[in-house]
């Protein structure tokens, strides 16, 4: 590996081929220490540059030092020099052993660390045997177009699934919402209160409403009850529970009126605390449970008396009927 003293202004950073902005989220928390450093100390170990046919200087390690340098009217920098002949499967190990703790802070920074290498046309072969096993998939025959599909995602919504630490499943599944639902629900992010299931959820009924009426998503934001949530003055997590019921009516608009119908039957009994009656809200199972909770031996009768009265009778068997 050459050793040489290069122009820092001779050195493609940003426009470099390996360059992992838009690849990777990285982590900011050793910005200052390094800075702080690179002051008292100089920069102390040289950059690594691919050097291509042209005579091109591309950066593949020592961003921060290449900046510290420019800042600070630094006109040369040690830099150590790869080729052309330089395998990349070479250079994207040395990124690999770089950069590895903020790679693996996410599934989905190792996904789109993989797209990375797909961009530098490293062989599919060597990505699934080499970079697939140090990130710990097991991939399946299609699974760099699924990597690749994952990568295609609203960088709002990359994003997310980085900070919340999606699993591969949940990233990928995320693939099969309209691209529209999905950047609604990131514009939405600041004043919901979105985890990784209720965002799921939401966009899986609002995708099966919108189809199933033949409506585009600004249809579903021009309607009043929409606006009136989204410009309301509640909370994130109130705000972003009537959205989820409001969306689950409209997609499930019949198991919602029964449910609401048992749900106002089992209300007109007025039953006391002890007692509560509960139901599959799906609607799939026949079944109804009726809960006694007992910390009173005092008050059993009572208790059994509601239950065996002709109107506990009547409502259990209108819930059974509906089921």
């Amino acid at each position: 590996m050459l050793v040489q003293n290069i122009s820092v202004n001779d050195v493609l950073v940003e426009q470099s081929l390996f360059s992992l902005k838009g690849f990777l989220f990285e982590s900011k928390s050793l910005e200052t220490s390094l800075e702080d450093s690179f002051k008292q100390l100089g920069i102390l170990h040289p950059v690594i540059l691919y050097k291509d046919k042209d005579g091109m200087f591309h950066l593949i390690d020592g961003r921060k030092r290449i900046n510290f340098a420019r800042q600070n009217q630094v006109q040369t920098v040690s830099a150590n020099v790869l080729t052309e002949a330089t395998p990349v499967t070479d250079i994207i190990t040395l990124v690999l052993c770089d950069k590895r703790l903020e790679i693996e802070q996410s599934i989905m920074n190792k996904i789109r660390f993989i797209c990375f290498a797909l961009y530098l046309k490293a062989p599919e072969a060597w990505i699934l045997n080499f970079l697939c096993i140090q990130f710990s998939f097991k991939p399946y025959s299609e699974f760099l177009r699924d990597c690749e599909r994952m990568n295609e995602l609203p960088v709002e919504l990359k994003s997310f699934c980085h900070e919340k630490k999606y699993s591969l499943k949940q990233i990928l599944n995320l693939t099969s919402y309209p691209k529209d639902i999905l950047l609604q629900l990131m514009a939405w992010k600041p004043i919901l209160q979105l985890t990784a299931s209720t965002l799921d959820e939401i966009a899986s009924n609002l995708k099966d409403h919108l189809s199933a009426q033949n409506k585009t998503i600004n249809d579903f934001l021009d309607g009043p009850d929409v606006q009136e949530m989204i410009r309301s003055s509640l909370g994130p997590r109130d705000r972003t529970e009537r959205l989820r019921q409001f969306i689950y009516t409209k997609r499930f608009p019949t198991l919602s009126e029964t449910n609401a119908r048992m749900q106002k039957t089992v209300e007109g009994l007025k039953l006391p605390q002890a007692l509560s009656i509960n139901w599959d809200r799906t609607l799939e199972n026949k079944n109804v449970d009726i809960v006694v909770h007992v910390q009173d031996s005092k008050k059993l009768t009572g208790l059994l008396s509601t239950l065996n009265s002709d109107e506990m009778k009547k409502a259990v068997e209108g819930i059974l009927d509906e089921l």
